[in-house]
């Protein structure tokens, strides 16, 4: 198995994006809640899981660009065979 250097900043991007996908979890469990409960309004979480998909968009990008431009993803090298 090898290992993956990431510089702080890369790490700090997908700490974002992760965190990003946590919100957009937990919205839809309580919108899922909201329609097993019955409640009538359950649309009203529609809104904010639309926002927080696209955060989790640009946080998911903002990650992607920087391993691109800054190339801190590279494999070390070590415990190859």
């Amino acid at each position: 198995m090898t290992s993956v250097i990431f510089c702080q900043e890369a790490k700090e991007l997908l700490d974002a994006f992760g965190q990003t996908v946590q919100v957009l979890i937990k919205l839809h469990e309580e919108q899922f809640q909201s329609v097993v409960g019955g409640e009538l309004d359950s649309t009203r979480f529609d809104d904010l899981i639309h926002m927080a998909n696209e955060r989790k968009h640009e946080a998911k990008y903002a990650y992607l660009h920087h391993l691109e431009t800054h190339g801190c993803s590279t494999y070390d090298g070590s415990n190859q065979k």
